[in-house]
């Protein structure tokens, strides 16, 4: 259930697997969630029982089908992972024996999985993990190929797994990353356009040289032959601030006939290639800071929002589609507190 426009809507899925979208012509959020219950009830009651018999292994099969036509690459890596996993903790015959504890099972052993591999969880991580097989039955409910009957949030989100994770970098930390990549050539482009312009990993790997204005000072996010931004509003024209500029255009001159501004030797790039590099680089040059590519994102919304910028403006610049997401990217500092409370009126005694 999700908002727009005042007005709640709910989804159900049919069972070609197709997304059908229902206003449920409320703005008050009780009786939304009212409705959307008796939703639920009516796609039972006119569902087949006889679903209820399908074999895991012809359910697993539809599912990755479904995946391949209708999600992203990196979703159906994840996907395609976790059922890997599953499939080593416990083999099903049946997908009605698909339970919540058989799910809270699963998740005991991706934490004995974890202590064996020396804490790390595994390249997904463990909620990523839990939340793929989450979606894997929740899609069988509302494509009617089970009941909906299972209440399969009582998996709760481990919390230790994120618990002292920083989501932004300090200037301090920024400065650090940038002297350790200074002769890194395409990867210091990348962080640059990671915390000076927000950019997506996607985005940076299909960041064409046809995209770059010098004469305006932008890049534009355009769809290409083989990639399209992730939303609509991600295709977008930002202004380069004077570093990020010259990191393209050293990026250019290494490179002259590549059409792709990030590459080696002319070929792009993939997102997955340069996150990795991006870790591994650092990680054997300044093994103090904990770092990711997708974390200079976080750093870009989060000092927009600490220098006293809009919060649509960051959402515009991020292409978002709307500020709910946005709000997911800012961090404020400790001292933007103490600002506030200066701001307070005084009164004489």
């Amino acid at each position: 259930m999700y908002r727009r426009n005042k007005i709640f809507y709910t989804d159900f899925y049919g069972q070609n697997g197709r997304r059908y979208r229902v206003s449920l012509e409320t703005s008050d959020e009780q009786k939304a969630i009212q409705r959307e219950k008796e939703i639920k009830i009516t796609i039972e009651k006119v569902r087949p029982a006889r679903r209820e018999t399908l074999l895991f292994k012809d359910y697993k099969a539809w599912y990755l089908r479904f995946l391949d036509g209708n999600r992203a690459k990196g979703t159906v890596i994840i996907a395609k992972l976790a059922l890997r996993y599953f499939e080593e903790y416990k083999k099903l015959k049946y997908l009605r024996d698909f339970t919540p504890e058989v799910l809270l099972g699963f998740k005991d052993y991706l934490v004995q999985k974890a202590m064996l591999n020396g804490g790390k969880p595994g390249p997904a991580g463990r909620n990523r993990t839990i939340r793929a097989m989450k979606t894997f039955i929740h899609l069988a409910e509302k494509t009617g190929k089970i009941g909906i009957k299972q209440c399969f949030d009582i998996v709760e989100k481990d919390k230790t797994e994120t618990k002292n994770r920083v989501e932004f970098h300090s200037l301090e930390e920024l400065q650090i990353i940038g002297n350790c990549l200074a002769d890194a050539g395409d990867l210091l482009t990348c962080f640059l356009l990671g915390w000076e312009e927000g950019l997506r990993r996607g985005e940076m790997s299909f960041l064409a040289k046809s995209d770059y204005n010098p004469i305006a000072h932008t890049i534009t996010i355009s769809p290409k032959k083989d990639w399209r931004p992730k939303t609509e509003k991600s295709a977008r024209t930002i202004p380069l601030r004077p570093d990020s500029e010259n990191a393209i255009k050293k990026s250019i001159a290494r490179n002259p006939k590549s059409q792709w501004i990030i590459n080696i030797a002319g070929d792009r790039l993939s997102h997955d290639y340069i996150s990795h590099d991006y870790r591994y680089i650092l990680k054997r040059r300044c093994p103090f800071i904990k770092t990711f590519l997708h974390k200079l994102r976080h750093t870009y919304g989060s000092l927009l929002i600490q220098q006293g910028v809009n919060i649509k403006v960051i959402s515009d610049l991020m292409g978002h589609t709307g500020i709910a997401q946005t709000e997911k990217y800012i961090h404020t500092g400790q001292s933007q507190y103490a600002d506030a409370v200066l701001k307070m009126p005084q009164i004489k005694f």
